[in-house]
């Protein structure tokens, strides 16, 4: 009304010019409303189209409805969580044992990496060469590699972790040792690795699936007080307490809880292949407690567990809705190892009866039904292994003979044997058991003990703290007999857990040498087949189990390789996470 009422005190101001444009205008206006009503008529374009510039829409606006968040939703967690007898070392220059092995094939790259034939494969090295004398050998490296700092790696960090695990002695050094000439062995360029050996040595290549490659810069920056020189302490005080990790890996290091477990999480700039679904987590715990460990996979908490349960437990996980248990034949051996330099078990005639009263269908029958009954030092699926050996058979007449003719006949009394079998495996206490019986029915007076794996791995690093018995499961570390005849008999590997025998023998010694010196891989064989016989007739050991291992897992959503036979038969490469696949989705509620 307001503008109504201007129009009507203007009028009489309006000249007729001005009536005239207003009669104009609103004629134009008519038409516009005229054509907003019935559409433009249908005409063809004549003029080059024009960008279009913003216009204010005048239709009228709908109520909205519902509308889908375009924002990327963030992947689903793949959590892999899986139990081990103990959780790892944290040094690659240190550990060996089974959940220290699994996490360093997991967080640092190796150069070659083994097939399931037994062989290797290129990995860090894209390819090498070997001198016909079979002592230089050069490795070519794969160019834009990222250590987990961020580093690319280079030839002088493979020379750095070779001589770093040689000198500070433990875990896989003992691999090299006997054979690296750290003096000619360097880095040619970047990319260009020279290894040169003092000695033939006939595995040498298939071996360095255990030369992990640490981030060199990195190591030197966290050098703390020790006895290697300018290197201080190599970094091993850094790298144990687990605080990051100095690999390359598919996997890098998370959270570490000292004795509880150690959490990875994926490396999304690693260079190498991984399964589609491959965890983005995983959480390695140390333990294995039976009851724990089936009310973990019972409530979807666990994915795979250890290999170390009680029959009857495997037995229970079976019957859990998607639960399966997975049988992966391995180059794996559980020993009874018997103290060759501690009375009473440094007579051999004692230790000869020891093998003829023990009662090996038993312990597979009532203990390990899954287990395969094993011959002698080798597990029969490594090539060398000697096809001829026959298990020994119990005989108790013949034991008790046996012992009538050591030294300490007539007061067995004073010299009870120490038997020792690992608290986080706790069916050993079955066969620990059997042993004390089986003993006892010839006159040997058996003390058993239970001890937690750690202490185990600290007493075998002397003489005079390794019990007359202990029973271990030892694997091969590559894929030929010399593997475990290094690493079980040669008095190199004695103050390691995979010797406690204490055998050191200086023949053993030298056959061993002889044979892994020898290049043509036939003439290999034949003499390991030759140290076999000559270890059985010293009785250092009793062979029980050619070990199956035996993991229960949640088969509705974990591919699970090994499970389903994509097996390669060396120590943990069956626990490459990378290759496993996680399907959370299909987890059942």
């Amino acid at each position: 009304m307001n503008n109504v009422k201007t129009v009507h005190r203007c009028k009489y101001a309006i000249s007729k010019p001005a009536i005239i444009v207003i009669v104009v205008v609103l004629i134009a206006l008519i038409a516009v409303a005229a054509f907003l009503a019935t559409g433009p008529a249908p005409q063809t374009v004549t003029t080059p189209p024009t960008t279009p510039t913003p216009t204010t829409v005048t239709t009228p606006t709908p109520t909205p409805t519902p509308t889908t968040v375009t924002t990327p939703t963030p992947p689903k967690e793949r959590l892999l969580r899986v139990s081990f007898a103990n959780v790892p070392y944290m040094d690659p220059a240190v550990g060996s044992d089974e959940a220290s092995s699994a996490y360093f094939i997991n967080v640092y790259d190796t150069l070659v990496y083994p097939t399931k034939e037994g062989t290797v494969k290129p990995h860090v090295a894209e390819r090498w060469e070997v001198s016909p004398d079979g002592l230089t050998w050069k490795f070519y490296l794969r160019k834009g590699i990222k250590f987990h700092s961020g580093r690319e790696l280079k030839a002088e960090d493979v020379v750095f972790s070779l001589k770093r695990m040689i000198v500070i002695g433990e875990g896989y050094g003992y691999l090299f040792k006997p054979y690296v000439d750290l003096e000619k062995t360097r880095a040619l360029d970047d990319y260009t690795v020279q290894i040169v050996l003092t000695k033939p040595f006939g595995p040498f290549l298939i071996t360095l699936i255990r030369l992990y490659i640490v981030d060199s810069e990195l190591v030197k920056k966290n050098l703390a007080e020790g006895p290697y020189g300018e290197m201080k302490d190599y970094g091993k005080t850094w790298l144990m307490k687990g605080e990051m990790d100095a690999g390359s890996g598919p996997y890098k290091l998370h959270e570490y809880k000292r004795g509880e477990s150690v959490t990875l999480v994926k490396f999304d700039n690693y260079w190498g292949e991984t399964a589609p679904n491959a965890p983005t987590k995983v959480i390695m715990y140390g333990f294995t407690e039976p009851t724990t460990i089936r009310t973990m996979i019972e409530k979807r908490q666990l994915e795979i567990t250890d290999q170390w349960q009680p029959l009857e437990n495997y037995e229970a996980m079976a019957k859990i809705p998607g639960v399966k248990i997975a049988k992966i034949p391995q180059a794996l051996t559980f020993y009874i190892m018997l103290h060759t330099k501690k009375p009473p078990t440094d007579d051999i005639h004692v230790r000869k009866a020891i093998a003829l009263a023990f009662d090996y269908e038993s312990a597979i029958k009532d203990i390990m039904p899954y287990e395969k009954r094993a011959s002698g030092p080798v597990t029969s699926i490594l090539p060398g292994a000697h096809p001829g050996l026959k298990p020994i058979e119990r005989n108790i007449e013949a034991a008790k003979e046996e012992l009538k003719k050591s030294k300490y006949w007539g007061e067995l009394d004073k010299y009870p044997i120490e038997y020792w079998w690992i608290a986080e495996v706790p069916w050993e206490e079955r066969v620990a058991l059997l042993f004390k019986v089986n003993m006892e029915e010839i006159g040997l007076k058996v003390n058993v003990v239970k001890v937690p794996w750690l202490s185990v791995v600290e007493g075998m690093t002397k003489m005079d703290t390794t019990p007359n018995a202990v029973s271990i499961f030892v694997m091969a570390h590559y894929a030929e007999a010399g593997s475990l005849l290094s690493s079980r008999y040669h008095s190199h590997s004695t103050g390691t857990w995979e010797q406690g025998e204490w055998l050191m023998d200086p023949e053993i010694d030298a056959m061993i040498e002889d044979a892994l010196g020898t290049i043509d891989y036939n003439q290999r064989i034949q003499k390991y087949y030759k140290i076999q016989e000559k270890i059985i007739e010293l009785y250092p050991s009793l062979y029980l189990y050619e070990h199956v291992v035996l993991r229960a897992y949640q088969a509705d959503y974990i591919d699970y390789p090994a499970a389903r036979g994509e097996i390669i038969p060396i120590a943990e490469y069956e626990m490459d996470f990378r290759w496993f696949q996680v399907f959370p989705e299909k987890m059942p509620k």
